[in-house]
């Protein structure tokens, strides 16, 4: 009886049209409860829809018999939360009817009316949208794993191609030491006969023929230091004898003493570097002090720069030359800076290249150093 009283207390307003339309209209599951006692005294569609209730019983009902035996007790414990405070917030996983689980999301807030006390909550049926949050989830979990592998994957085929790109190099620079060594053997000694040879004509022969003679003994000694500079620049076998840095000094002085031009070379401590870094670091130092010279009549000066730090090495190699215009360079062929840009990429470093009419030229490269004890598998 005292429920039945409490629902007729409420009939009295629920008829107003405004009421029944905002109530029966509404998207969300709405629910009027008796505060003090639990008894549900009104629902719209949408609850009977989201509990599986029919409208009759529901008013028959407390509101926690609505929910499964594991949940009752929560349900409790919010209506006395909502009770204290005024308002509260919901969420639960029930069973629904045919043994589905829905997930179920609110609000409620405590209103008097005529002098008794309500709790009208408002419920969104969530368990669409957490389904495809869930999905989404174990989408981005799969995706995970899947980049996870690959990401693997690509390290092992990083470390296989550097393993094939040094012995490329390895081979390379095998190949040049053979056509060097040929040179040298073949070519080179031909031309210091064919010297001897015309010294010894020049020494027997008559004025007649002598600059005849002596023209052919020229171009042959041109002939032997261009044939050792290509011996020289095909295999550097000081680099190997005397290191990196050595060898960058002998060339800096012998360019002092050749054009004039102040050299400066600073390095902090040098490390031991993989042989192809070293090869590679000063190709790129041969190549460049061969452009300074041919191209830029205004340097007077240079300056070089190694440095060995966070697993990196770093060349600077700046002049005070003439400069040039970047856009108005070939990408093809500049003058052999593509090329260095080649080098240095196939030991997976980076060339930059700055300069600008009257303010010199500057090359940058960094090359990563690796440990010598890397697997490759």
């Amino acid at each position: 009886m005292e429920n039945a009283s409490a629902i007729n207390e409420f009939e009295l307003d629920r008829n107003n049209g405004i009421y029944r339309v905002l109530f029966e209209t509404s998207s969300d599951a709405t629910i009027i409860i008796d505060a003090l006692t639990g008894q549900i005294i009104d629902c719209n569609r949408e609850y009977e829809l989201l509990t599986g209730f029919k409208h009759e019983n529901l008013v028959e009902m407390k509101i926690w018999e609505t929910h499964t035996p594991e949940q009752k007790r929560k349900c409790k414990v919010i209506m006395r939360k909502t009770l204290q405070q005024g308002y509260g917030k919901i969420g639960f996983d029930n069973v629904g009817v045919k043994g589905i689980v829905l997930h179920s999301e609110g609000k409620g807030r405590t209103f008097i009316f005529n002098g008794k006390k309500y709790i009208q909550i408002s419920i969104r049926n969530s368990t669409d949208e957490i389904q495809r949050k869930q999905e989404l989830e174990q989408k981005v979990k799969e995706r995970t794993r899947e980049l996870k592998d690959t990401m693997s994957k690509l390290q092992i085929y990083s470390q296989k191609l550097r393993k094939l790109t040094r012995e490329y190099l390895r081979a390379q620079e095998d190949e040049r030491k053979r056509v060097a060594i040929e040179l040298h053997d073949r070519v080179t000694q031909d031309l210091i006969n064919l010297c001897h040879l015309a010294n010894e004509l020049k020494e027997q022969s008559n004025s007649s023929i002598h600059i005849p003679v002596e023209n052919v003994l020229n171009r042959a000694k041109n002939a032997l230091v261009e044939t050792r500079n290509i011996m020289k620049t095909l295999y550097p076998a000081s680099l190997t004898r005397y290191g990196l840095i050595e060898m960058m000094k002998q060339e800096l002085g012998n360019l002092e003493s050749k054009s004039g031009i102040h050299t400066r070379l600073k390095d902090n401590q040098p490390i031991k570097l993989d042989p192809i870094i070293e090869t590679t670091l000063y190709r790129i130092f041969h190549e460049a002090l061969l452009n300074i010279e041919k191209h830029s009549d205004n340097a007077r000066n240079i300056w070089v720069a190694i440095e060995y730090q966070s697993g990196f090495v770093t060349m600077d190699i700046k002049d005070n030359g003439a400069g040039f215009d970047l856009k108005s360079v070939s990408a093809k062929d500049p003058g052999g800076l593509e090329g260095m840009r080649q080098r240095a990429e196939l030991v997976e470093g980076n060339f930059n290249l700055e300069s600008s009419p009257g303010k010199g030229t500057k090359i940058s490269v960094q090359i990563p150093i690796h440990t010598s004890n890397e697997i490759i598998r």
